[in-house]
């Protein structure tokens, strides 16, 4: 009986990395619910007649550029310092300049100057000319001050999400690269067991040209050549979709071919202190820090909602000159200080301030909730990384007892001694071990990246920690 492996996804497998990474599972089982954003790409350049040689690096550092997610990101950054830009406008002076040159006709019964002799009601035409230049500033405005300290934390806010944005991709970037070099692996091990089944079919062929094994055991290898053939069929296929789901994640042009340069190996993980881990991680992860910056804001925001209700204080001027024409306008000015005092809104500033409070109460949660995940994230990690590492050496041990297994049925069926049954439980159980292995191998390799994330460090090691330029 052939054993049906579970294809993994492309991108599911950075879940693992995103909270924790079971390593029993099959890599793929965890990325539905990523954004979407991360596993696509804005083609960039002009696809070439050679074929390009990817490393893993050169992946993560082209998805960097070209993802979705990242781009997205960047504008939210320029959303949040649009917000600043505004925040920033209302406490400075704002300067207009004005020229103007009118004709004008008064009528003077309008403004009540009737029954006097002499006047006539209207008045006119003259010209009047004015020239001049208007500013108003303010002078004192606690609630604009704090609205602008709120926008500058929300600008650094942004800044640091796109940090973690960046993490994000990277580990999906990252993920992709290993689903490709896994099924690459699968691909070779299928072929290699195409190569075997063909020489024991011939063996078979051989044994019942000399009358010593029957028509069936013909048949239980031919059976097995189809189902090897097959196997490498579906590995070649999942192994072009799986170049193709990261061509598009890192905007690669569609027809551009390319080589995995990379390939990843298994490096026992360093031993690393889980408190040392947990103080890294509460430094570094830049979702806690972009949650500290909203907890900023927040507070700010909440600092302008209570200010809102404090007299704020103006200059008002101008300064020009004034006259019926050009060659008689003299200068003229105006200097005003005023005092604005909120009077009654009609509750708009208590419900700002009510808005704030919950607003700050909830980044307070938040960010307590994720100073709490990343040291449950590093245990979980570490918990993996074990859990990982005993299972790359068990299904190491199983795959070289398997090739064991398979060499001692062979010289048996030679030997004449055993049937063609042995023989392809022997093959199947290879297949298996090969299969476990890749999983466990790749499994492990997200598990060091899964506690990189945790720590927030994910960007500058995730190369070195696959070993992906080996």
């Amino acid at each position: 009986m052939t054993r049906r492996r579970r294809r993994p996804g492309a991108p599911i497998l950075i879940l693992m990395a995103l909270s924790c990474l079971v390593a029993a599972r099959p890599a793929s089982a965890q990325l539905t619910s990523l954004p979407d954003l991360t596993r696509r790409g804005v083609p960039s350049g002009t696809a070439t007649a050679s074929v390009v040689s990817l490393t893993m690096a050169d992946a993560i550092s082209r998805g960097l550029e070209h993802n979705l997610a990242i781009i997205a990101a960047d504008s939210r950054v320029g959303d949040a310092e649009g917000t600043r830009l505004r925040s920033l406008a209302s406490l400075l002076p704002h300067v207009d300049g004005v020229v103007r040159q009118s004709s004008q006709i008064l009528n003077v019964a309008a403004f009540g100057f009737t029954g006097f002799s002499g006047i006539p009601n209207l008045i006119g035409p003259f010209g009047v000319f004015d020239a001049r230049l208007a500013v108003t500033t303010p002078l004192v405005d606690i609630a604009g001050m704090r609205e602008l300290q709120s926008s500058r934390a929300g600008v650094d806010a942004e800044r640091l999400a796109r940090n973690g944005t960046r993490e994000t991709v990277v580990l999906v970037i990252g993920s992709l690269y290993l689903d490709a070099v896994a099924d690459r692996a699968r691909v070779e091990a299928a072929s290699a067991q195409v190569r075997t089944a063909r020489v024991l079919l011939q063996a078979a062929e051989d044994q019942r040209a000399a009358g010593v094994a029957a028509g069936i055991d013909v048949l239980r290898q031919q059976t097995q050549l189809q189902t090897a053939s097959s196997r490498e069929i579906d590995a070649t296929n999942a192994f072009e979709q799986a170049k193709l789901r990261l061509a598009r994640a890192i905007g690669l042009p569609p027809e551009q071919r390319f080589d995995l340069a990379s390939r990843p190996a298994y490096v026992a993980a360093e031993a690393i202190d889980a408190e040392q881990a947990s103080t890294i991680a509460l430094d570094a992860r830049p979702d806690i820090r972009a949650a500290e910056a909203r907890l900023a804001s927040a507070r700010a925001e909440r600092g302008a909602a209570t200010a809102s209700h404090l007299p704020s204080l103006h200059l008002d001027g101008d300064y020009g000159r004034l006259g019926s024409e050009t060659s008689t306008a003299e200068r003229t000015y105006t200097v005003a200080a005023s005092v604005r005092v909120p009077i009654f809104d009609g509750g708009t500033m208590r419900a700002r301030a009510v808005e704030a409070d919950a607003e700050l109460r909830q980044r307070e949660a938040e960010l307590a909730d994720l100073r709490a995940a990343a040291r449950f994230d590093v245990a979980s990690a570490l918990l993996d990384i074990n859990s990982a590492d005993a299972r790359v050496h068990v299904a190491e041990t199983r795959r070289t007892l398997a090739d064991q297994e398979l060499q001692q049925a062979e010289d048996r069926f030679r030997a004449g001694v055993a049937s063609s049954l042995e023989l392809v439980e022997a093959q199947d159980a290879v297949s298996s071990a090969v299969e476990q292995y890749i999983t466990s191998v790749q499994a492990h390799i997200l598990a060091k990246a899964s506690l990189a994330r945790s720590m927030g460090q994910v960007e500058q090691r995730f190369a070195a920690l696959a070993g992906g330029d080996r």
